[in-house]
């Protein structure tokens, strides 16, 4: 730790500019990853790669950039990544352990003050996300009254930081699109979470000003593409937007959340709404992604596929959807596991379709998220009771670190005779389309594939299970 601080100080000496003038228009990042699963740290610009970090011997990595206008940039380590206000003259120190890479993650130096602030408020909002859910069972009027509490509490709280610390406009700027962007998301998912998700919202029995923070929605904010309020605002959004139009469209009592139209209603307003090229292009890949994975129809993923290649103008967009599109076409019922090679927790090769002897349920989980992790262990720990003639195998998909692997089953005293990770987890992903950490493979004694995206969690699960013979 000593060590550490020497060298934040030296660090800070080298790179420091005039405080009087923020014309440097160089800043310096750098850091030290404890128990990294990766010899590199990769840094982003509008989710844009601005390099690759290599750490050193002693897991640390220092960059300077030379050109630099304030912002949000972001930076990766092996699938995980967190966003970093990076303004000129700034000296930032990150310091985190990938086992709990978010809840770990500390900033130091010039410029720290911003970015724990920050940091602070992403893990507030994942703290929040259970209250506010039990919130969502009152009335409109109290729903409304503690969210209104929550939000004024929290820009109590940025006042008392400005004052304290007197942080640029640009910081400003960003911690209020975080407060507010996060306030409009919890009253769209209210509403429908409230009276009912697959019904006709009845509008006068909300206030009349309820939904009148759509007038102030900016969708062409670019640089805040990967800001977790912002984007975790618009999509569920968008899906209102979608609902509403559909039962504007359609004579209808309830909506099937699997109905081609809602879904294809989504692409068309973000089309119409958004006018950045960019926010457009990313606002309409994840939708086609989500709605590729869990299709069941041919002909629906067919015309979801259409439709996104019509509105979309961003190329490598357009590259992975089409080979997603093709990966599940051949991850359809009837067709065989590709041979994917794993390893066992004794270092052992083996292959997908080498350990699926018997009927077998394929469930994956990441580090990254220690939640599902637990959950998904414990609900297979359940349903072996019942399906003793059932396989459950699960496979890790973190780039290959062995030691935090095994470190993790150990640590929860996991049974590892059924545990396996990728030897290639960027290839297998690719091939079995793993995009969501929830998505369940289950395949029969031949190794026909039943079904490849159901969910553990999920209300026909155990039907599934039930019809396996």
């Amino acid at each position: 730790m000593k060590q550490l601080i020497v060298f934040l100080l030296v660090i800070i000496t080298l790179f420091s500019c005039n405080t009087n003038e923020n014309t440097c228009g160089k800043a310096f990042i750098g850091g030290e990853i404890i128990n990294p699963n990766n010899n590199y740290v990769t840094l982003y610009r509008d989710a844009s790669p601005i390099d690759t970090v290599y750490l050193d011997k002693n897991n640390r990595f220092s960059y300077q950039i030379e050109t630099l206008n304030p912002g949000l940039h972001s930076f990766r380590h092996d699938g995980e990544y967190q966003v970093v206000i990076i303004e000129p003259n700034d000296s930032i120190m990150i310091r985190l352990n990938t086992i709990d890479f978010d809840e770990s993650l500390v900033f130091s130096g010039k410029g720290s003050k911003k970015n724990n602030y920050l940091i602070n408020m992403f893990l507030k909002l994942e703290d929040e996300e259970s209250f506010i859910y039990q919130f969502s069972k009152l009335n409109p009027e109290k729903f409304l009254a503690k969210l209104d509490s929550i939000k004024n509490e929290k820009y109590q709280s940025l006042t008392k930081f400005k004052e304290k610390y007197n942080p640029t406009d640009y910081f400003t700027d960003v911690a209020e699109i975080g407060i507010d962007y996060s306030y409009y998301r919890d009253k769209e998912i209210y509403a429908y979470r409230y009276f009912g998700i697959n019904d006709p919202l009845p509008l006068d029995s909300l206030p009349k000003d309820y939904f009148d923070f759509r007038s102030d929605i900016d969708y062409n904010r670019e640089e805040l593409k990967e800001f977790y309020p912002y984007f975790n605002f618009l999509f569920p959004h968008f899906n209102n937007l979608a609902m509403e139009k559909y039962f504007k469209d359609n004579n209808e009592e309830q909506l099937k959340r699997t109905n081609i139209e809602y879904h294809l209603n989504k692409l068309e307003l973000i089309d119409d709404m958004v006018k950045s090229e960019t926010m457009k292009n990313i606002l309409l890949k994840f939708p086609t992604i989500n709605f590729l994975n869990y299709s069941n129809s041919f002909k629906d993923s067919d015309a979801m596929y259409n439709s996104f290649l019509e509105k979309n103008s961003n190329e490598q967009n357009k590259i992975y959807i089409t080979n997603l599109h093709k990966t599940l076409n051949r991850l359809r019922p009837g067709n065989n596991l590709p041979d994917i090679e794993l390893l066992n927790f004794k270092n052992e090769t083996a292959t997908l379709n080498n350990i699926t002897k018997r009927p077998s349920v394929l469930y994956f989980w990441t580090s990254a998220n220690k939640y599902h992790f637990k959950n998904s262990h414990a609900k297979v720990k359940e349903l072996k009771a019942l399906y003793p003639k059932i396989d459950f195998i699960s496979i890790n998909i973190n780039s290959n670190n062995e030691s935090n692997w095994k470190l993790i089953l150990k640590q929860n005293n996991i049974d590892t005779t059924n545990e396996y990770r990728f030897r290639n987890p960027d290839v297998a992903k690719r091939l079995l389309a793993i995009r969501y950490i929830n998505k369940v493979i289950v395949v029969d004694k031949n190794d026909n594939i039943l079904s490849s995206n159901s969910n553990l969690f999920g209300s026909e699960f155990k039907k599934l299970l039930n019809e396996i013979k």
